[in-house]
């Protein structure tokens, strides 16, 4: 079981910290004051909890037991050790590989620090970030692949609706659209990757809708493609190979980070964690993309949220607003 940070905090608070982590995301600057010291633990690189207080310059480290502090006036951080999650500004981040001790120190890896901590700490400083004027929407599901069953509806219908109003936002902000689905037809995985792959200077989105075998599952997460040699956050083993997807890693979770947190900040949902996974319908994207999950249809009150129209205004409203904070972070 992962031990996770506390995160009972009082609403106020947490909305505080959610508006400073898009703070950040927008600012996107973050002056680096050494190289990364790396150590071997396992086989594997590190990265030691003081290298990196020096290195992003945090102003305040706490080191209390197997608990983590670093603070900024912009970001709190926190992590544990043995922990496969840490948080920034209240915000839940799976990483690839838990946090490791050595030595009364707490180690993160380094492709954990590469590919997490650093895109979302300093977006300005991702290589040839993309110049987008257009996103590429992805209701999943379709047809007779109608995803999940809910208790007041199936799945594919919420999903084209949700983005059907998602356009209608992302187009008043000035962007362009392109819809892999706008009725209720099916498309496979490697339609949907050829369409969003034939249109360049984009972002795709894929929209979703969780269920679980647990009534009681609630909560909203975002995923993003996994890095080359890591495992996914459902526990699937570690891959090497180098999938088309992972040439946009930094510019993934950035995006991933500005959808979840303002999702989070907006809506006030349960957090499941902004994850990473090697999805089909993102390994062979090749441009900035997220699969988002906007709630249980299988629980009783989150369901019976989702199938109101005002919920689905609010999550697209949300989303869209996440999408213009990405674009002034990155694409410029």
């Amino acid at each position: 079981m992962t031990h996770h940070l506390p995160t009972t905090r009082p609403a106020s608070r947490t909305r505080w910290l959610v508006s400073l982590l898009l703070l950040l995301l927008l600012a996107g600057v973050w002056p680096a004051s050494a190289n990364w010291s790396v150590t071997k633990i396992g086989g594997r690189d590190y990265v030691s909890d003081e290298n990196v207080k020096d290195f992003y310059r945090f102003e305040r480290f706490v080191s209390s037991g197997g608990d983590r502090l670093f603070k900024h006036p912009t970001l709190i951080m926190r992590w544990k050790s043995g922990s496969q999650s840490i948080y920034i500004n209240n915000i839940l981040f799976s990483l690839s590989f838990p946090i490791a001790e050595q030595s009364g120190h707490a180690y993160i890896s380094t492709i954990d620090l590469a590919k997490l901590v650093d895109p979302v700490l300093r977006p300005s400083y991702i290589k040839k970030p993309i110049k987008f004027n257009t996103v590429i929407i992805d209701p999943g599901h379709g047809d007779h692949d109608s995803g999940a069953k809910g208790v007041f509806g199936w799945e594919k219908n919420y999903t084209l609706d949700l983005s059907m109003r998602l356009k209608r936002e992302l187009e008043e902000r000035g962007f362009k659209t392109q819809m892999t689905r706008t009725t209720d037809v099916f498309l496979s995985l490697g339609q949907r990757v050829e369409f969003a792959n034939r249109h360049s200077d984009a972002i795709f989105i894929s929209i979703h809708f969780n269920s679980s075998g647990s009534r009681s599952a609630t909560g909203i997460e975002t995923y993003a493609l996994a890095p080359q040699g890591t495992s996914s956050t459902d526990g699937s083993g570690a891959w090497s190979s180098f999938l088309n997807g992972n040439v946009r890693d930094a510019e993934n979770i950035a995006l991933a980070t500005a959808v979840h947190a303002h999702v989070m900040h907006e809506l006030k949902a349960t957090d499941r964690g902004i994850k990473r996974a090697r999805f089909n319908v993102l390994r062979g994207i090749n441009k900035p993309a997220i699969l988002f999950e906007g709630g249980f249809i299988t629980n009783y009150a989150e369901g019976k949220k989702i199938h109101t129209e005002e919920y689905r205004n609010e999550l697209a409203d949300a989303i869209a607003n996440a999408v213009v904070k990405f674009q002034k972070a990155v694409g410029r």
